[in-house]
């Protein structure tokens, strides 16, 4: 028996052709904005123009991929299954466009660094420097702690730590510097601390704030590096903060010095074909020539 869902047009037979892109395209644009008006406003389409190729699609499968109801549309079981089957192909249109665009020099796209919280803050404080650097053109900063893919062109620049990236002949990776953290608070001996949420054995950071907590109370678990600050500045307890936003603070002290793992290289990691684009090589030699002027605060000043 042949399921409620599954249908065989008597023009194809059962045998079909391969569904088109353009099809499939609209199928998940459809599934993603929860209409067929939605979807056709969201690709530029009239819903007349949707709805016609979503019933090509169903033609061409042989599958009824939608309920439809009065004011909803929901997927069929094996709506379900052929969204799951195409998702991915979306997912690989946009990289390939993504990758398309990095390849396409366009002298007034903003250029994105991507860095870590803490070195994304130190960099704001030097913004007026470095959107002169890049002048006549943007600067987008990126804090996060993930690893963008500057091949794919998620970013321009990026500011690693600790590893150097893998994998591509494709990458220019100059060390530019270290930077140093330390345990801070508002009194030398502080009975509580903030520490960060993330498992200790997943963490180095974590792992030493963990090792410096026994014995204290853990007052707060706080990821996010500005805020982690910002209570340790109201005596909340001793935080994990790098050396140059502690050491410039009159309220703070520093409890630990920063030694071993604390002391990190910072690497600025472009892709080779970054380097066509003049604000691109201007900023990255800002970058550099920042950290080289600044690298007595950032390593600590009770290590230089």
């Amino acid at each position: 028996m042949v399921p409620s869902s599954v249908r065989m047009p008597a023009a194809l037979g059962p045998f079909h052709t391969e569904p088109s892109w353009d099809d499939l395209k609209i199928f998940l644009a459809v599934v993603a904005h929860g209409s067929m008006n939605s979807a056709a406003k969201a690709l530029g389409q009239s819903q007349p123009t949707i709805a016609r190729r979503i019933k090509a699609l169903e033609e061409t499968l042989g599958l009824d991929l939608f309920q439809r109801g009065p004011n909803n549309l929901e997927l069929t079981e094996a709506g379900q299954v052929i969204f799951e089957a195409a998702s991915p192909m979306g997912e690989a249109a946009s990289i390939v466009s993504r990758t398309a665009a990095a390849y396409r020099p366009n002298p007034d796209a903003p250029v994105r660094i991507t860095a870590t919280s803490s070195v994304a803050m130190f960099l704001s404080l030097h913004s007026a420097e470095l959107h002169e650097a890049a002048a006549p053109v943007e600067i987008a900063y990126i804090p996060t702690r993930q690893r963008l893919d500057l091949a794919s062109g998620e970013a321009d620049i990026g500011l690693r730590m600790r590893n150097l990236p893998e994998g591509s002949d494709d990458l220019v990776v100059r060390r530019i510097g270290q930077i140093a953290f330390a345990i801070y608070a508002t009194t030398a001996t502080p009975e509580t601390v903030i520490a960060p949420p993330e498992d200790p054995t997943l963490s180095k950071q974590a792992a030493y704030v963990a090792e410096f907590a026994q014995g204290r109370t853990i007052a707060a678990r706080i990821g996010d590096m500005p805020i982690r600050y910002q209570a340790a500045k109201t005596g909340l307890g001793a935080a994990f903060l790098p050396c140059w936003l502690g050491d410039s603070d009159p309220d703070l002290v520093q409890v630990v010095k920063p030694e071993g793992d604390l002391i990190e290289d910072v690497f600025l990691v472009m892709h080779r074909r970054s380097r066509s684009r003049a604000s691109v090589t201007r900023v990255a030699n800002a970058l550099a020539d920042l950290f080289k002027r600044n690298q007595k605060a950032l390593v600590g000043s009770d290590l230089s």
